[in-house]
């Protein structure tokens, strides 16, 4: 009995070991073109990976450089997991460069992901990769066996991770967590992303690497997702580091390709390239500068009309529903001369201001007949603002709903790209609804006055306008309310139009807010109907609420709201997450209708 206990004790611990991946992982890219032996580009890369080991522990965790040295320039990113201490990290990446080395003899570009404990990634390429988002290849290590496992607790866990990571202030984007289950064991997660990527850009790889587990080892009792630019695993037991050495407090930031510090500067090889930089710099910049006047010139005069007409041919803007006006006129009617703090020339005048958004500003204006008006301004700096102007003089000038917002007209002078609404005074639902105090304002029966609005608004965007309209940012500060309160739906600026018969469509860039997303959007980036429907849902639910779709360490130790009200609905206590401001004014049918259309729409 004690042999056979003993066999079957090595045979447990073994399968709990054995996993499907060698000791490191390498991708070679074979497209970027290959280098021979002994050449510079050879001599490049040896310089910069055998320079990463060193500096990546001196860098907390995180280190960027380049060799500039064309047409042998090479750039690298390496990074370890949050919870490496400087010596683990050093020597899992001197251990990945000498496997990447081996594996990877002459290509120009590839990815190492060293799978020891903790892990580290190593990119290097001919071509810039600092902050640029890359999701493929995918290597997925998972553990033997099958399990099955609460997906609502698993997705709770994993998807409150990825804000923590993305927007968090860990500077190596890292973020961990755990769950109990009922059978007393443990859920263990991780996500991390390179450091030189925005919050945004994390999101969407942490999605791709959720995506690439669930399509397959969804049964798998333990799984690890590598992307070139970000790490998702989880397991059921505690993986990390137990005591992590923490970041040195005077060690200096990691250096960006562009960093003086992150260069590797190279004796003769340097000093011929300044003197090839201080020749060819002043030529480039005259022939540049001559060539923007003349492009800026030409531009000016096609500017509106490519604006207005876009790829499709001409517009009809100038009609009963909106017109052009004159800059002049715009800036008279913003400027306020009490204002001692102008923005830009003296005009759109601070005090005006109203809000700012991703495109832009808001100011608050009144036209020479006396009519108030709420003018955005587009950022001048935005490469989506011509697309935001476009789409919103497009399609707000030819929709004309009591619950959307009326465009009246719009200015495009100079750099100037404006569009005048109509004044709406009591500002946006979510200035009303987060607001403890202001929330006891918004009673039963006008939260439910607000919901109908937006419902009539949405179901003529896509049913009964000339056009099928999928708005694809609908979210409380996105309800505009009026002297009457009564809803209208603004910012089309990241609306589609969609046939008549059309029912989906793809983008190749995420657009809209994390929260009201729907997930074939956010992972698949599909978009439809489907997907305002699921806006819609979200947008609901924290009216009746008063909450907003984030995670609640408060709620049942760890929840996103949806998940919350989605518990308690099946356990028959709908009615315990009705915002308590409205427990006195509520209707229980309406609140319970409007509770089962918010899920049904989820």
């Amino acid at each position: 009995m004690t042999h056979l206990s003993s066999t079957l004790y090595f045979l447990i611990l073994l399968t709990v070991l054995i996993r499907t991946y060698p000791s490191h992982a390498q991708f070679c890219y074979n497209a970027t073109g290959n280098f021979t032996s002994n050449s510079a580009y050879a001599k490049n890369r040896d310089a910069v990976l055998s320079s990463l080991a060193s500096n990546v522990a001196a860098h907390d965790g995180f280190y960027a450089t380049t060799i500039v040295e064309d047409p042998n320039t090479i750039y690298a990113i390496t990074f370890c997991r949050g919870d490496s201490s400087p010596d683990t990290c050093a020597s899992c990446v001197k251990s990945a460069v000498e496997d990447l080395v081996v594996k990877c003899p002459n290509q120009k570009a590839a990815f190492s992901w060293g799978t020891g404990e903790p892990p580290c990634i190593i990119r290097y390429s001919d071509t810039p990769i600092y902050g640029i988002l890359q999701t493929y290849p995918t290597i997925r290590h998972y553990n033997v066996g099958n399990i099955t496992i609460n997906s609502e607790i698993w997705w709770d866990l994993a998807l409150g991770l990825v804000n923590q990571a993305a927007d968090g202030s860990s500077k190596l984007k890292f973020a961990t967590g755990q769950v109990n289950l009922k059978d007393n064991r443990t859920i263990y997660s991780m996500l991390q992303c390179s450091p030189d990527l925005s919050p945004d850009e994390c999101r969407r790889c942490f999605y791709n690497a959720i995506d690439a587990y669930v399509k397959c080892c969804r049964e798998k009792p333990g799984v690890t997702a590598y992307k070139p630019s970000c790490i998702f695993r989880w397991d059921l037991y505690p993986f990390l580091e137990l005591n992590p050495s923490p970041p040195s407090s005077s060690s200096p930031p990691a250096s960006a390709p562009s960093a003086p510090g992150g260069n590797i500067s190279k004796g003769k090889t340097n000093k011929s390239t300044m003197t090839i930089i201080a020749i060819v710099i002043p030529i480039g910049g005259l022939m540049a500068l001559l060539f923007l006047t003349c492009f800026v010139l030409r531009r000016k005069g096609k500017k509106m009309d490519e604006v207005i007409q876009g790829k499709s041919g001409p517009k009809e803007f100038t009609t009963k529903e909106s017109s052009q006006f004159d800059l002049a006129t715009i800036q008279i009617a913003t400027n306020d001369f009490s204002c001692e703090i102008q923005i830009a020339t003296n005009d759109f005048s601070c005090e005006n201001k109203l809000g700012e958004g991703g495109f832009g500003e808001v100011f608050k204006g009144r036209l020479p007949n006396g009519q108030q008006i709420a003018v955005k301004r587009l950022s001048q700096s935005s490469r989506q603002g011509d697309e935001e102007f476009k789409n919103e003089v497009l399609l707000v000038a030819k929709l004309q709903h009591r619950n959307l917002v009326r465009l009246l007209g719009f200015c495009l002078e100079g750099d100037e790209k404006l569009l005048a609404y109509e004044f709406v005074p009591n500002k946006s639902l979510d200035y009303f609804l987060f607001d403890p105090e202001k929330r006891k304002q918004l009673d039963w029966p006008l939260r439910y006055k607000i919901v109908s609005g937006i419902a009539r608004g949405m179901l003529y965007l896509h049913e009964d306008s000339r056009l099928r309209i999928i708005h694809r940012d609908l979210k409380c500060s996105n309800i505009l309310l009026d002297s009457e309160m009564n809803p209208k739906i603004s910012d089309f600026g990241m609306a589609r139009i969609f046939g008549v018969n059309q029912t989906q469509a793809n983008t190749n860039k995420i657009m809209g807010t994390f929260g009201y997303m729907s997930p074939e959007y956010a992972m698949h980036e599909e978009f439809s109907v489907k997907s305002d429907v699921y806006s819609f849902g979200i947008l609901l639910l924290e009216i009746i609420c008063g909450k907003k779709n984030n995670f609640y360490h408060q709620l049942e130790g760890g929840k996103y709201l949806a998940s919350y009200v989605w518990n308690q609905w099946r356990e028959g206590m709908p009615l315990e997450v009705v915002d308590p401001t409205i427990v006195n004014s509520y209707s229980r049918d309406q609140v319970l209708q409007c509770l089962h259309i918010c899920l049904l729409c989820i």
